[in-house]
């Protein structure tokens, strides 16, 4: 859910905008930079590894504190810690503000209570995030269970695997909503929901997939049944996919798209 309200966030902003224009460049800066952290997130490790050899660290994820550690001045040091506190609180309060507007709005005003004053609205989305704080402590003590069980593995994938679970069935309902004609409701929740089966059926049959790979084989069998639920006539027209936008809003999109499928080619 919390990763959920992250995306959610970033659409609000879009839906802030000026005019459909910025709209459209600030979702590709945002683009832009998902390439930059990618390179900061690969390339500490990439030259840990040169440095330590092919023994490397007996815990993966300890990669980035090592380097810090060992390589930066003082100085520095504290202003990655305060880099790091000043983006962790930014995620948390922009998380909580997307999940209080979602469920107070979307769901407690529009099916739990239709006549609701902005006081017991307020007073829900309080509620909400409480409830997300105490859910999120918990889930955070589990998953540092699971790391003390097995601290060798790289808790990066231990969180890409648990998060794939929900993030396959969103990407299923943006390209049915972007490819389909007004996909009915309950057709679209199931739908959604059976991305979690599916993932599971893929781990059962094939064990040694890898996740990235998987994940992709579930968003399209999840597609595959939106699609074919979905009452007649299916699809838009090719055209109402790709509506008209300004030229270099178009070079743009295409430059990422096109740089996406050569770092796919290059480095798989």
């Amino acid at each position: 859910i919390n990763y959920w309200c992250a995306n959610q966030t970033v659409m609000q902003r879009s839906l802030a905008a000026k005019n459909l224009r910025e709209a459209q460049i600030g979702l590709m800066a945002g683009g832009v930079m998902k390439y930059l952290m990618a390179v900061v997130i690969v390339i500490p490790g990439i030259a840990l590894s040169g440095i330590l050899g092919p023994e490397g660290l007996e815990d993966p994820d300890m990669a980035f504190p090592y380097l810090v550690s060992n390589f930066l001045p003082v100085g520095l040091k504290g202003i990655i810690l305060c880099a790091l506190f000043a983006s962790l609180m930014s995620t948390v309060d922009s998380t909580y503000n997307s999940l209080a507007t979602l469920f107070s709005i979307d769901i407690y005003k529009t099916y739990i209570n239709k006549n609701a004053s902005e006081y017991e609205i307020v007073s829900t989305g309080r509620k909400v995030i409480l409830l997300s704080l105490v859910s999120g402590i918990t889930m955070g003590l589990v998953l540092l269970i699971l790391k003390f069980k097995d601290p060798g593995a790289a808790f990066t994938h231990t969180l890409n695997e648990l998060r794939y679970y929900i993030n396959c069935g969103i990407v299923v309902l943006i390209c049915g909503a972007a490819t389909l004609i007004a996909p009915r409701q309950r057709t679209a929740i199931l739908a959604f929901f059976s991305t979690i089966p599916l993932h599971l059926l893929f781990i059962q049959l094939f064990p040694g997939m890898n996740y990235f790979v998987r994940a992709f084989w579930v968003i399209f069998c999840g597609y595959v049944l939106l699609s074919l639920l979905h009452t007649s006539p299916r699809w838009k027209e090719y055209r109402e996919w790709t509506p008209d936008h300004p030229t270099d809003i178009k070079q743009m999109g295409w430059g990422l798209l096109i740089s996406l499928v050569v770092l796919h080619i290059v480095f798989h």
